[in-house]
């Protein structure tokens, strides 16, 4: 059974038609921001890469596996999934708001008429910053 939860977190970096290059946005930031960018370029690789084991040991927060858990969903099976369904995989991260030890950033995801915005919320575990949901 798949995660709603985490489809929709992954739909944000698996969507749209794009073919360019792509672009580490993490280093248009500094300091924390930097930091907050990071795990979003890294999900955005994981998934070129083809590596679930990644994006669930490093860049979900603890919050948003156990939430896997408790739905009976297996995290690499969902993200082996998500990036089976992809067409593409194009994110962006365009703002960063730091509010203690939560973050957002908004992101576009996909390219040309498939674009789309959305807000990541990432939480800080230690001195990473890891991704803990999708708001729209």
């Amino acid at each position: 059974m798949r995660s709603s939860a985490l489809l929709c977190l992954l739909a944000v970096a698996f969507a749209g038609c794009g073919g360019a290059a792509p672009r580490d946005s993490a280093q248009e930031f500094k300091g924390e921001k930097a930091k907050i960018a990071d795990p979003i370029e890294a999900l955005e690789t994981a998934a070129r890469d083809r590596k679930p084991e990644v994006v669930c040991s490093q860049l979900l927060s603890d919050r948003l596996l156990a939430q896997l858990k408790e739905q009976g969903t297996n995290c690499k099976t969902a993200v082996k999934e998500a990036f089976d369904d992809a067409d593409s995989i194009d994110l962006t991260v365009d703002q960063i708001t730091i509010a203690g030890s939560k973050a957002t950033a908004k992101v576009t995801s996909g390219t040309g008429s498939d674009k789309k915005s959305d807000t990541l919320e990432l939480a800080r575990d230690g001195v990473i910053w890891k991704i803990d949901q999708l708001r729209s």
